[in-house]
């Protein structure tokens, strides 16, 4: 815990619930919204977002979505858990940032019939998926596409190592309350279609082999993710 405690979206939290304890924020009272409380803090949004996700979690704060954070536990009869996740959803995400591009430039440079096949299924079912009428099948199989389309890419690496840490990678992403929940304040973009067109981007670079554009698509594309589960 003592590792974990230093890491910066926990410091903005306990900040928050000292606040709360000395009485500056009290129950019912809204915090000031992220785009403030980022400057006063001189932090990030996104690390301002995963702090106040983290309140809620620990029965402090609720998240209402439009109207804004709210105080429900004055945290002083409150026996704070630790349930910190191994990796913040931001943390894999950058992480991804650092290791797709190269992994889609080296696709283009190396694509075979069989990959451009396969990235053309997965978006074909990204975009069956938006018809599905439930709205948990349109999650599952919007997912499950988006998922398939990153790790064919990975799979052209044809590096053991490579592959071994990417599943690794994936198999942390999108896992776990924290990322559940900024996915739910963010109107869960897979389920609605958004990154069918970035995913169109990056196929059309990988089936034209270049790998510049390849690169820069996908690098586009985990930049839009990052913003919009911020924003």
């Amino acid at each position: 815990m003592a590792e974990n405690s230093k890491r910066l979206y926990v410091k903005v939290a306990n900040d928050i619930i000292e606040q709360i304890k000395q009485g500056t924020y009290q129950i019912g009272d809204c915090i000031p919204p992220e785009r403030k409380l980022a400057e006063q803090l001189g932090v990030s949004r996104t690390v301002v977002r995963e702090a106040m996700v983290y309140l809620e979690m620990q029965g402090i704060a609720d998240i209402r979505k439009g109207a804004g954070v709210f105080i429900i536990n004055d945290a002083n009869s409150l026996n704070v858990k630790n349930n910190l996740p191994e990796v913040t959803p931001f943390e894999i995400l950058q992480a991804r940032l650092m290791i797709e591009p190269q992994l889609a430039r080296f696709a283009a440079e190396n694509k075979t019939p069989e990959l451009i096949e396969e990235l053309s299924n997965c978006i074909k079912m990204m975009e069956s998926s938006m018809f599905f009428s439930e709205a948990t099948l349109r999650h599952q199989a919007s997912v499950d596409a988006d998922r398939q389309f990153h790790k064919a890419i990975n799979r052209v690496s044809d590096n053991p190592l490579v592959i071994n840490f990417y599943e690794e990678l994936m198999a942390l992403h999108m896992a776990g309350d924290m990322w559940k929940r900024m996915d739910e304040l963010a109107d869960e973009p897979a389920s609605r279609g958004q990154w069918i067109a970035d995913h169109k981007l990056i196929f059309s670079a990988i089936e034209q082999g270049d790998g510049d554009k390849a690169y820069q698509c996908i690098h586009d594309h985990i930049m839009n993710v990052i913003v919009e589960i911020t924003e």
